[in-house]
């Protein structure tokens, strides 16, 4: 082989570099790397795949790339995979389960080492046996699949916005709304009951006209805000689902010639890093988007290594982000 004739090593050593094996020392490694390069060697990894019936490839498959901390995450989750030798294939389903179905299915033609997946809405109990079968291994993230155990990494969501509303009345509002509501979306439950349990443990009563169902996008925060703005006995403070629909509901607060944190306080979740460019800037539950992504990478390498090892289900403590949106930031 030329690249072993010149870099002056054995065939195996060479083949060993070119397969990011931590057995050559790291100067033998950047010997082989650059007399590679020289003779304009390009390793065919699809070819090496086939014989090996081995992949460098994992599948990362979303439910909502228009949301930023999806965004976040991925970043989080390929940085960790690219120092392992490991190169993404993304798709994106919008929440859309037919399509879920049709890329899960392509990623197992893709011969994909491991998943990466965020659920989409209504995803079927069955799914984990599925991918169980196709002995694909996998790792959810924030919406935890139902049926037998499989790894998992997420936020603990309760808490966030237990935190949230907690804030909001240790502030000095009684009358508080959620913007979210949507019972056949698993982190959305949780996040409806943080904010309900909160307010019943400080004694106060759940006025169903202030928890209001809105689709997790910036258009539906505005238009869920423009309903509680039209109330006789609006609320004075507003816990959002998400840090999207948060952006909507200051948008339209704005456009009403109101000031959020001075007229009506908000806070979001998730902590995405625009929210610190809003106006006024956004009080958020940061829920560490990066981490989890790194973590969901980590956990995926550890089940490739030991397919056998016991399944991981891991929730990551939020934490409340003050600004001016709620009035008491700097």
């Amino acid at each position: 082989m030329d690249i072993a004739r010149a870099a002056g090593v054995s065939k195996s050593t060479v083949s060993l570099v070119l397969n990011n094996s931590e057995l050559v020392k790291p100067e033998t490694a950047a010997k082989v790397k650059l007399a590679a390069e020289s003779i304009g060697y390009v390793y065919n990894r699809s070819a090496a795949s086939l014989r090996q019936g081995t992949s460098n490839v994992v599948a990362m498959v979303v439910n909502d790339l228009t949301n930023s901390f999806f965004v976040e995450l991925l970043i989080g989750a390929e940085r960790r995979l690219l120092e392992s030798g490991f190169i993404t294939l993304l798709s994106h389903t919008g929440e859309d389960i037919p399509l879920q179905e049709q890329v899960l299915n392509s990623m197992r033609e893709q011969k994909a080492a491991g998943l990466i997946l965020c659920p989409a809405l209504s995803t079927p109990p069955g799914l984990t046996r599925t991918l169980k079968s196709w002995k694909l291994p996998f790792v959810t993230v924030m919406r935890p699949l139902e049926g037998e155990d499989s790894d998992f990494i997420g936020c603990d969501n309760y808490e966030g916005i237990k935190l949230a509303t907690q804030h909001l009345i240790d502030l000095g509002h009684q009358k508080i709304a959620f913007i979210g509501r949507n019972r056949i979306n698993s982190v959305s439950v949780v996040r409806q009951d943080g904010y309900e349990h909160c307010l019943l443990n400080n004694g106060f009563s759940i006025n169903p006209s202030w928890i209001v169902e809105s689709k997790i996008s910036m258009a539906g925060g505005k238009e869920a805000m423009k309903q509680l703005l039209q109330l006789s006995d609006r609320p004075t403070a507003v816990v959002c689902y998400n840090d999207l629909i948060a952006t909507g509901v200051l948008s339209e607060i704005g456009e009403q010639g109101l000031i959020a944190g001075k007229d009506i306080a908000v806070v979001g979740s998730d902590g995405v890093a625009n929210t610190a460019f809003t106006n006024p800037p956004l009080t958020t539950v940061a829920l560490q988007s990066h981490k989890v992504g790194e973590l969901a990478s980590q956990i995926l390498l550890n089940r490739l290594k030991d397919p056998a090892a016991p399944f991981t289900h891991t929730l990551l403590k939020p934490e409340l982000i003050i600004r001016k949106s709620c009035g008491a930031g700097g």
